[in-house]
């Protein structure tokens, strides 16, 4: 009979689930989209670099993208 319904005083009301604004970051979403495109385009400017016949731009290009990407990473 007294244990039948919560009164509240051992947790707020106030307090939301963890989930509850929704489980999608759309910040989080945004920066791996960016990411993404970050990745496409220094692949697609190796490729291009070294069928246009320059290895030392695609060297260049790679070499900025692994540091990019190991600077994100860590």
């Amino acid at each position: 009979m007294f244990g039948s319904h919560d009164n509240g005083v051992d947790k707020p009301h106030s307090a939301l689930p963890p989930a509850a604004h929704g489980s999608i970051s759309g910040t989080r979403v945004l920066m791996g989209f960016l990411l993404l495109l970050i990745a496409i385009a220094a692949i697609s400017g190796i490729v291009v670099s070294l069928s246009s016949g320059q290895p030392s731009v695609a060297f260049l290009i790679g070499l900025v993208a692994v540091a990019f990407f190991s600077r994100v990473g860590c």
